[in-house]
């Protein structure tokens, strides 16, 4: 099935104001995709928020990133080491006043780190853009209503019969790209303060995020699914 017709389905069934996003990491630069030019801000969250602007496509690496979260989660560059991540810590609680202390702070990444896979590949670039127009992503973002994502869990669960993973923090990336990344599931998250605001998301909007194969497994069940759950207690007598 194709890209196009995944989200046709998509929109005829469910309301959907964003376009959907795909993500590919690449082991080798690929020819013909723009290089991403400049210092993204804060880092992938807010290239999503550029794409769904204006609709264009690229690939980016570490030097494109000021946070670093995005490129971490699909193997084009390393966690930072426990110096590093010291330092990170101390910054954010100067700028943002994330968390309470640094031993807070440090805590949270500890925790982080047993709740969320390392990706141990090693890429040498990540490409961003719409998903109708990127061949074979490996994930696919949908920003959509609780409402619509309880129908597309529905639907997913109506085909594997599994559940799909959702998350709370302070962060977007971990949840909405690395996990599905690495454990080739997928998840639902609301994100957090930068990456609802640098892509731009209401505040009715959640991610939901599918390794391609995933979204393909169930699309064809979504308007049976769908219809069935809209007459939902009907006729039903206490």
């Amino acid at each position: 099935m194709t890209n196009q017709k995944i989200n046709e389905i998509i929109k005829d069934v469910v309301t959907i104001k964003k376009e959907m996003i795909g993500i590919k990491a690449w082991k080798e630069v690929p020819e013909g995709i723009p290089k991403y030019e400049g210092k993204a801000f804060p880092g992938m969250c807010g290239q999503i928020g550029e794409v769904l602007a204006n609709g264009e496509t690229f690939v980016t690496n570490l030097s494109n990133q000021l946070c670093t979260g995005g490129v971490v989660a699909t193997g084009v560059a390393r966690p930072p080491s426990p110096k590093a991540s010291i330092n990170i810590a101390k910054m954010h609680l100067e700028l943002m006043k994330d968390y309470g202390n640094l031993d807070t702070a440090l805590c949270y990444e500890d925790e982080m780190k047993k709740l969320i896979p390392t990706c141990e590949e090693k890429n040498a670039v990540v490409q961003v853009g719409l998903f109708t127009e990127m061949k074979e992503p490996d994930l696919v973002l949908i920003f959509c209503t609780p409402g619509a994502a309880d129908i597309i869990n529905r639907a997913y669960s109506y085909v594997t019969g599994k559940p799909i993973q959702g998350f709370g923090g302070n962060g977007g990336c971990p949840f909405a790209i690395q996990y599905p990344y690495v454990t080739k599931k997928p998840s639902f998250t609301y994100g957090d303060i930068s990456w609802r605001k640098f892509i731009g998301l209401a505040d009715e909007e959640l991610t939901m995020t599918f390794p391609l194969p995933c979204l393909v497994q169930f699309i064809e069940s979504l308007p049976l699914v769908a219809e069935n759950y809209r007459k939902y207690g009907e006729g039903m007598k206490l």
